[in-house]
């Protein structure tokens, strides 16, 4: 037999007061006598009582509900990015709704479409493309956003990101001091800004270091993906025409690390890898791996602090906040190994 909900009614027949004191109650409203409200509540309580969030939403304006629209939720940086904002907007009283576009940018604008209709008082958004027209409709709807992670151009909306130029930058550094001459990059997916900026900054270093442009072979993202989704990594490390792996994300690296040692290759006697996320840092379990990622603060607590901030004061100028980076090396990587 279907339960039937419990109602403001319900509670105020059972303890004797009216539905707008109940309902004053429930909201904690301390000009009620502590007495009464603990009456209520403890009413509410034993009758299984689940407050109507949409007729709460409809009478404050406020949902309390943010909407998350991510790229790819096989992507452990951006769980550990949600994690990290669930935890924050959760202490603001605050809700979490995930919306995932599983890497198809068609979805990006139905899922924000989906976020405006169920009056979300906020969403974090990860543009995986460049996506302008999205975050325009955004900007038309009225509706709070932060763009996080990637960059997107002549666009003037609050973004927080790290500098991934910079980050490429550093990594082609590291290695050519370190004395390697031949490289292999691992790529990301082609659009995304990371991608570009990060195999632009490595260039860059290679290039401040006398290495020609040719010391690099790189690896398309698409071919990337597929390989890691086919178990097939190990065929981009044959053959072995580098010392050092530039990998553009963690959990590429990870697998690319086990394929070298199946291979009989030790890391980094034998082949350096310098990867970007520093994913060791939230799950300690994971094997040591030398990982680029921003140096002090992280990109979740910023941007609900941005997002909150634009929620109480839609007035704000746009904010664009670019973390430096820096390396953390937990030994992946060493100078080449002599001829």
């Amino acid at each position: 037999m279907k339960r039937v909900r419990t109602t403001l009614k319900d509670i105020a027949n059972a303890c004797g007061y009216s539905v707008n004191t109940v309902s004053r109650a429930l909201r904690g409203d301390k000009r009620l006598s502590k007495a009464t409200r603990s009456l209520i509540q403890e009413t509410a309580r034993s009758m299984d009582y689940i407050p109507n969030t949409m007729a709460s939403s409809l009478r404050s304006g406020r949902s309390r509900m943010i909407a998350v629209i991510v790229n790819d939720l096989h992507n452990q940086h951006f769980c550990d990015l949600l994690n990290r904002m669930d935890r924050d907007l959760r202490d603001q009283n605050y809700n979490l709704m995930i919306l995932c576009m599983h890497l198809e940018e068609t979805l990006a604008g139905e899922l924000i479409h989906t976020a405006i209709s169920l009056s979300v008082d906020g969403i974090l958004y990860f543009p995986n493309f460049g996506q302008r027209h999205y975050i325009e409709y955004m900007t038309d709807s009225g509706v709070p956003f932060v763009l996080l992670d990637r960059r997107v151009n002549e666009v003037d909306a609050d973004t927080v990101r790290c500098d991934d130029e910079q980050g490429g930058y550093l990594a082609g550094q590291h290695l050519a001091a370190l004395g390697h001459r031949r490289f292999l990059f691992l790529s990301g997916m082609e659009l995304s800004s990371s991608q570009i900026d990060r195999l632009s900054g490595f260039r860059r270093a290679l290039r401040d270091s006398g290495l020609p442009d040719d010391c690099v072979r790189v690896v398309p993202g698409a071919d990337v993906e597929d390989a890691l989704a086919h178990n097939t990594l190990a065929s981009f490390i044959l053959p072995r025409d580098y010392t050092a792996i530039v990998s553009f994300r963690d959990e590429v690296a990870y697998p690319v690390m086990n394929a070298l040692r199946d291979h009989g290759l030790s890391i980094p006697q034998d082949v350096s890898i310098i990867s970007f996320d520093n994913l060791h840092a939230e799950d300690p379990s994971r094997p040591f791996l030398t990982s680029i990622y921003a140096a002090d603060e992280n990109i979740a607590e910023i941007s609900v602090r941005l997002l909150l901030e634009r929620i109480e004061d839609p007035m704000l100028p746009p904010r664009n906040i670019v973390l430096p980076v820096r390396i953390f090396d937990q030994g992946t990587t060493a100078p080449p190994p002599r001829a």
